[in-house]
């Protein structure tokens, strides 16, 4: 299996060609699309894709500049070049680069279909890297906290299994490395995670090598992993007070959404006051409130009524809660709303 990457400015084009993709079955794969080369650029360090179909003529970086880059940073990648008529002669520049695939506008699915599938055939033994780049991304973007042991001896295998390829010669090794270095500081970046890079390219001691991209492996599994339960925790306080909202009327303690929720009183008390800054008396407390304004302002029930229905043990407590929150009496609320 192939991922294709699609870098075309013409939207119809761009479309087209996906479309021939998706419909030729498990051998390639479309792994995104992008509108100008500089945007294809950054797709190809989040997906490392094992070819690239690119336009010659696209705004901010041309195919040609998105190539040089690709082969500059020696990703390893086969590329077909779109062209039409009267840039073909500018795209077959395009040989010192290596490439051999050119089609020209519009595009025919049987064209496509050969052409990539003779550019499978030409990444020989930088299909090994390729799919060693692949199962690399694929290893972090799969991620499980509840699993950080198992990823974390799979990558390191991974990583070994790189340093002792005897095939790889020093400098395919050595960038192959480097774009999982640079993989993980990306994403210690979005997390926010302090980390550095290693000269890979002038440091050629394995051991040292493996001790940095072990480094930033645990350095990410560990900010990784607080970053899932931060969002657990999220979830659970978002789920805890749409429950409150749909059952401010029942009794409802804090044992009882500590046991829902799956902690401690304690920790859940925690939680609630950092999502919602209030305790959780005084949230359920503020949601009645809040349902006996509307039937105040809506409805012609009793303050009596209103305070059996939101929920409140007596109609006394009711007034005192409503008034202490708003600075006036239920009966006083509605003239002012209802005058």
């Amino acid at each position: 299996m192939y991922h294709v990457l699609i870098a075309e400015d013409e939207q119809w084009i761009r479309q087209s060609v996906a479309e021939m993709i998706n419909r030729m079955g498990d051998d390639f794969v479309l792994a995104g699309e992008a509108r100008n080369g500089q945007e294809a650029w950054t797709l190809i360090e989040e997906l490392w894709p094992a070819i690239l179909v690119t336009d010659v003529m696209m705004p901010q970086m041309d195919g040609l500049a998105l190539i040089e880059r690709v082969v500059e940073q020696q990703i390893p990648m086969t590329f077909v070049i779109l062209s039409g008529y009267d840039n073909f002669e500018y795209a077959r520049r395009a040989i010192r680069y290596g490439v051999t695939e050119y089609l020209l506008k519009p595009v025919q699915m049987e064209q496509l279909h050969e052409a990539l599938k003779r550019s499978a055939a030409q990444l020989g033994s930088n299909g090994e890297l390729n799919r060693l780049l692949v199962g690399f991304r694929n290893l972090l973007d799969r991620f499980d906290p509840a699993d950080s042991g198992l990823f974390y001896r799979k990558a390191l295998q991974l990583i070994d299994q790189v340093l002792a390829m005897p095939r790889l010669d020093g400098p395919a090794k050595l960038n192959l490395l480097r774009l999982f270095e640079h993989r993980l500081l990306s994403l210690l970046r979005d997390l926010q995670a302090p980390a550095s890079a290693l000269d890979i390219g002038r440091s050629t001691d394995d051991p040292t090598i493996r001790r940095h991209l072990q480094t930033l492996l645990e350095t990410w599994v560990l900010h990784k992993s607080e970053s899932a339960a931060l969002d657990n925790h999220r979830t659970a306080m978002r789920k805890a007070c749409e429950y409150i909202g749909q059952h401010y009327k029942k009794d409802i303690s804090l044992t009882q959404m500590a046991a829902a929720t799956h902690m401690s009183v304690s920790h859940f008390s925690l939680r609630f006051k950092e999502y919602t800054g209030k305790t959780l008396v005084q949230y359920i407390q503020e949601t009645r409130i809040h349902k006996a304004k509307e039937l105040l302002r809506d409805t012609s029930l009793k303050a009596y009524e209103i305070a059996e229905e939101t929920g409140f043990s007596t109609h006394s407590y009711f007034v005192r809660v409503f008034k202490n929150t708003t600075g006036l009496s239920p009966g006083e609320y509605k003239k002012r709303i209802n005058p």
